[in-house]
């Protein structure tokens, strides 16, 4: 008796949440009629239950999906649990609605005896994601035509959107960098000034603008980074040429005090000075004993002159490189060699040494006459400006920076110079340090003007009566 009472609950309970389910539900069997049908489908289909039980289900349904729905069922009676979304219009319903449909087979006694199917109604959340992606399509649209490589940070720094530029500029692939971290994508970047700036701009909530060089690429950027709850919005483009442009009218505006100082120091002398004599000329006679003094003091103004002018055009054929080749891979121990070879005889004479430690197979990109010019000249300082006090000895080393060319490091035990004395104008030219050696202030200036022209850069220390040491970073 209590299995029967038992048994009667369960299906009160059941019919309670057929009946209330507000989901479409109908019961039908193998060739589709239906046998139950819940109010909701009743009111769906605007239907009374006499007119729906005991039809078929296709009877509801508009042609083009009787196909979909018979082989639904099929696949249900042949014990499959069955999900799938669709757009129908009930025959007689007000408009057409979006489905998740769930068809599942009820067992009896180990026989399929029936199939429940149960019509969710999505058409609200479906359209709610239609908008989503079509503003999201919209977005993409936006960030993908403007001319700004443009990217979005989480909070835990991951790549949530690239676009295409910044595909192009960074030479990445947006599957392959979506959804990872900015340091596992870039890990030099981690203690660099874009991960510094990104880092204040979420710790601030402060936009942050501002200008970075990244290594990778070789490329100066701009950029812009905006942040919010979500994370930070980041625009960048290349200002490579711009930065390039603003170093080169600054070398420029150098240059230009440069030949200014020429011209106010090292020809207005010479000139005035033949201007007189020229004047002087025109008043003696050729036989007078001051005419030839006169004469020779004019042809060497004029000849110092000539120097001052073929100096101005050395250095601006350096300048604009004029006449010189693409840069080349060229093998460094050859050229010091050359160097030192053409001046092992003076090197010999004053009892000084040149010890190299240069790899073999250490090349550098440049021009093989500036290398040559470099080495002569600073292997030619340090013999020039060597020490009384001992032999000379000078080491040339180089090593290998992955990715960024060589360090060199020429260093002698010679006479040295004051660096707090010299500052600035260690490589000015026409500054001269030693009043003991004639010279005229060329050299270092040449040898940094070269070694700039082919991207490098040279840094100098030295301490009188110690020696001098140029470190240059060679592409």
């Amino acid at each position: 008796m209590s299995d029967i009472l038992q048994l009667k609950e369960s299906e009160q309970r059941f019919r309670a949440l057929f009946e209330n389910n507000p989901d479409l539900v109908l019961f039908q069997d193998a060739t589709g009629v239906i046998l139950d049908a819940n109010p909701a489908y009743l009111q769906a289909v605007e239907k009374p239950r006499e007119e729906v039980v005991g039809r078929t289900f296709n009877s509801f349904l508009p042609e083009d999906l009787r196909a979909l729905f018979a082989q639904k069922l099929r696949e249900a009676f042949e014990g499959h649990k069955v999900h799938f979304d669709v757009e129908v219009q009930f025959l007689g319903a007000p408009q057409p609605l979006i489905y998740a449909v769930t068809k599942v087979p009820l067992v009896a006694d180990g026989a399929i005896t029936g199939v429940h199917a149960v019509f969710r109604d999505m058409t609200e959340t479906y359209n709610s994601n239609r908008v989503i992606r079509e503003q999201a399509d919209k977005l993409n649209t936006i960030f993908e035509s403007i001319t700004d490589a443009f990217f979005l940070l989480d909070r835990e720094w991951r790549f949530g959107f690239v676009n295409s530029e910044v595909e192009r500029l960074l030479n990445v692939k947006r599957e392959q960098i979506l959804g990872r971290t900015l340091q596992d994508v870039f890990p030099e970047e981690s203690q660099g000034v874009l991960h510094e700036q990104f880092e204040n701009a979420f710790r601030t909530n402060q936009v942050m603008h501002f200008q970075a060089y990244f290594g990778r690429m070789q490329l100066w950027l701009e950029v812009k980074a905006f942040p919010s709850k979500e994370g930070l919005s980041i625009y960048f483009s290349d200002v490579t040429e711009k930065v390039r442009s603003q170093e080169e009218l600054y070398r420029q505006n150098k240059d230009l005090q440069q030949f200014t100082y020429i011209v106010s120091h090292n020809l207005r002398a010479p000139v005035a000075n033949a201007l007189g004599l020229v004047d002087l000329l025109g008043t003696l006679d050729k036989d007078s004993p001051d005419y030839k003094p006169a004469l020779d003091n004019l042809r060497a103004s004029t000849q110092q002159v000539d120097m001052v002018l073929r100096d101005m055009n050395t250095i601006l054929s350096i300048r604009d490189k004029q006449g010189v080749e693409e840069p080349e891979q060229v093998l460094l121990g050859d050229i010091v060699e050359q160097a030192r070879l053409n001046l092992a005889e003076l090197t010999t004479q004053c009892g000084g040494e040149v010890l190299t430690d240069i790899p073999a197979d250490l090349y550098v990109l440049g021009n093989r006459a500036y290398l040559y010019s470099i080495f002569f000249n600073l292997l030619s300082n340090s013999l020039k400006y060597r020490s009384d006090e001992r032999p000379l000895r000078v080491s040339i080393t180089a090593r290998a920076q992955p990715g960024q060319g060589a360090e060199v490091v020429v260093a002698d035990n010679g006479s040295g110079f004051d660096m707090e004395k010299a500052g600035l104008d260690v490589f000015r030219l026409y500054k001269r340090f030693h009043s003991s050696q004639p010279g005229r202030g060329m050299g270092l200036y040449l040898v940094k003007t070269h070694v700039e022209t082919m991207g490098g850069q040279i840094e100098v220390s030295s301490a009188v009566n110690v020696g001098t040491r140029f470190t240059l970073h060679l592409r």
